[in-house]
């Protein structure tokens, strides 16, 4: 029994690296500047520079993504750009609707 769970997880490994790296990559293809965004307007570049040291965009690509795998060990999604909202309460807010949509499709499906 362990050696089946040992290389379950063996297998799991690779694939939960690959979505992790695909997921971070689709994030960062996204249009515009977070810290641009996130400065409004005016877009002073005291803000604009401090926002992107704070978000670590003026670090190398491998270097944020292991900032952004960091936090999500930690349970830390970030926060939304749009809102400024934590984006584990985003999740648990809509994760009762979501369930209730999936419990729905699957009785139908059933």
């Amino acid at each position: 029994m362990t050696d089946w769970l040992l290389r379950r997880l063996g297998q799991m490994l690779p694939t939960l690296l690959f979505v992790s790296m695909l997921v971070f990559g689709l994030q960062q293809l996204l249009p515009g500047d977070p810290a641009k965004v996130l400065a409004g307007e005016e877009q002073d570049p005291a803000v604009v520079a401090h926002l992107r040291q704070k978000l670590h965009l003026d670090e190398p690509l491998p270097v944020r993504y292991a900032y952004w795998v960091g936090g999500v060990l930690q349970g830390d999604l970030g926060e939304s750009l749009r809102t400024q909202a934590p984006v584990l309460d985003l999740v648990r807010q809509k994760l009762p609707v979501t369930v209730q949509l999936a419990l729905m499709a699957f009785a139908i499906a059933v």
